[in-house]
């Protein structure tokens, strides 16, 4: 159960449902939202099952030190995290940085209409398989929810087996707002993407109070197990 309420945290990941909203809107969107989708399993699963071994071989005679230090650990930067979201100390850092850059001369007082995409929407709206593919290798790596998951993996004490098993199927969950709207296109193409750009609309006005949700829960659920296993 609590590897299923990491794998439901890490799987509200904006990040993911902005790149499937912009797959969706190219000529071939099922070809490119599957390289996508190829891509982030790829990069997100070699990874998890390497820091799975190495993990193994770190914590031997200290695995639960390990386990509830980490706890703790994160536990905390996820409560500070949405404390500065709530009192919305990003907006101000990066106003002062703005501020600043200003004074340099290196930007404008009033930033152009036409400010560039990030990168990552540039690369995703090229339209190329191979492109994207890399883009999902790129762009999908371990958050904090699918490290500590990764944690709890290696302390398990399991065979190798279902080691490799726990991690596919934590992936499967993570990526769940790629593989819902895939599978869509194929049933329901227009539906699918109706329904995927009024959730996107909505996740993007309650973008703040989500995280700070998300952060807190893990903030919490994290600093109790640690100090029960400690």
């Amino acid at each position: 159960m609590q590897l299923l309420f990491l794998a439901l945290e890490a799987a509200l990941y904006p990040t993911l449902l902005a790149a499937v909203v912009l797959l969706l809107a190219q000529p071939r969107p099922r070809q490119l939202l599957a390289a996508y989708l190829c891509g982030g399993l790829v990069i997100s699963i070699g990874l998890g099952l390497v820091v799975v071994l190495a993990l193994e071989g770190a914590v031997s005679g200290q695995s639960d030190l390990l386990s509830w230090g980490a706890d703790l650990a994160v536990g905390g930067l996820a409560l500070l995290l949405a404390v500065a979201l709530s009192v919305r100390a990003d907006e101000r850092v990066r106003e002062r940085r703005r501020r600043r850059r200003v004074a340099a001369g290196k930007v404008h007082a009033t930033p152009p209409a036409d400010n560039k995409e990030p990168w990552s929407a540039r690369i995703l709206a090229r339209g190329s398989v191979p492109i994207v593919f890399a883009a999902g290798l790129a762009v999908n790596v371990p958050g904090a929810a699918y490290l500590i998951a990764l944690k709890d993996i290696a302390a398990g004490k399991h065979s190798t087996a279902t080691e490799v098993l726990l991690v596919l199927g934590f992936n499967l969950i993570m990526f769940l707002l790629a593989e819902i709207p895939l599978v869509g296109l194929f049933v329901a193409p227009e539906r699918t993407g109706d329904l995927v750009h009024r959730f996107n609309d909505w996740l993007t006005g309650h973008g703040r109070q989500i995280a700070i949700v998300l952060c807190a829960l893990l903030g919490v659920f994290l600093i109790v197990r640690g100090i029960a296993n400690s």
